[in-house]
């Protein structure tokens, strides 16, 4: 039987831990931001006191004089430990539930606010498979069940459908655990496919 999505007790995985990106060589991915959700963040974090790092993630076009792309398309906000625990995670203070609050729940970015839909397709909607929740359900189930997911979704993927033909970019954050470094690319732009 599906259910409609909801966190599951005692979890703050999706805030705690990141993944390596498309591949290990490119490091840990940070929680994603659209352009115009950059300076908001920034924002929030000085409100807050808190010292956060935003790297750029992805490009497009090709700037030849600084070996890059021509614009940033979207940027990332990296966790405070070895890439992991987003800063805005309140780690001091655990919620009823058990997991940690999001200082910023209501003013989160899309992506947080898409989590855990990573795809949808005209028979429903691909859960992250790293969500307790999805692990407890079918990794698919129906679009009807995740409204304000898919709004989150729909709005990113509105905001790239526009970059489709162009050349992409990816930076490599070199951030990880220590068994890992070895294998990180430098920090910096790296062409998609290429």
């Amino acid at each position: 039987m599906l259910r409609e999505f909801h966190c599951v007790q005692d979890c703050s995985d999706c805030c705690i831990y990141r993944q390596y990106f498309p591949s290990v060589e490119y490091g840990k991915i940070g929680v994603l931001l659209l352009p115009e959700e950059k300076q908001e963040i920034e924002s929030l974090a000085e409100s807050y006191k808190i010292k956060i790092t935003v790297l750029p993630r992805l490009g497009i076009g090709l700037n030849k004089k600084l070996n890059g792309p021509l614009q940033v398309i979207a940027y990332q906000l990296m966790g405070k430990i070895n890439g992991d625990y987003c800063p805005f995670l309140d780690t001091d203070n655990r919620s009823p539930h058990g997991g940690f609050n999001c200082m910023i729940y209501d003013t989160r970015p899309l992506s947080c606010r898409a989590y855990p839909v990573i795809k949808e397709n005209k028979t429903g909607v691909e859960l992250d498979c790293n969500c307790k929740f999805s692990c407890q359900n079918s990794i698919w189930t129906s679009k009807n069940l995740l409204d304000n997911e898919l709004g989150a979704l729909k709005m990113i993927s509105n905001n790239f459908d526009q970059f489709a033909n162009q050349r992409i970019w990816r930076y490599a954050t070199h951030i990880g655990e220590k068994p890992f470094l070895k294998l990180l690319l430098p920090r910096g732009w790296y062409l998609q496919n290429e």
